[in-house]
């Protein structure tokens, strides 16, 4: 009984938890116009550095075999 009392306490926990993430997601779209040149810029310093790193998964997964 108690178990099932737990489980769905924590099931309760993620639906609310990821409701509010919803709505913190849609806030955040709502002023996308502000922050969309930030966005950018951060994509483009990023790139390169996650080229690399999916290439390392890469030649990791080639050892592995």
């Amino acid at each position: 009984m108690k178990e099932k009392t737990r489980d769905s306490i924590k099931k309760c926990f993620k639906i609310i938890l990821g409701l509010l993430l919803i709505i913190v997601g849609v806030c955040t779209y709502a002023t996308w116009y502000k922050w969309w040149p930030e966005l950018l810029t951060l994509i483009k310093g990023i790139l390169g550095l996650v080229i690399i790193l999916i290439g390392l998964m890469f030649v990791f997964i080639g050892f592995s075999d």
